[in-house]
């Protein structure tokens, strides 16, 4: 299958370096939601998501399948999180949510990073 264009996940919106993960990890404002655990520092860079599921969690099928519905949420939603690095960990609840569940949860802390809650740099 073929997607192009703005369908694609763009690889600038992924948190990929170690020391990018150290840094929201540490320094940002952590969000502890029923199916989620965020964790978000503003940034100069644009949105970016980086995702923590270790393999405790689930089998490799289990894992991959929410990372892709967290990405495709993000990517849906992206202009709702201009300037921010978010990281996220999925609890044991949300292994049956859908896109749309996911999505949800995650416009929830929108609302948090419009506040301005998020800057803890």
């Amino acid at each position: 299958m073929h997607v192009s264009g703005k369908e694609r996940f763009p690889a600038d919106m992924r948190l990929k370096r170690s020391s990018d993960f150290k840094r929201v990890y540490h320094r940002g404002k952590v969000i502890e939601g029923a199916a989620f655990s965020f964790r978000i520092l503003t940034s100069e860079r644009g949105p970016r998501i980086g995702i923590v599921i270790p393999r405790q969690w689930g089998n490799a099928v289990e894992r991959n399948r929410m990372k892709r519905r967290l990405r495709e949420a993000f990517r849906r939603n992206r202009g709702c999180f201009t300037g921010i690095d978010l990281l996220v960990q999925p609890k044991e609840t949300c292994k049956r949510l859908s896109v749309v569940e996911v999505e949800q949860a995650l416009l929830g802390i929108t609302e948090v990073c419009r506040d301005g809650e998020g800057n803890d740099e």
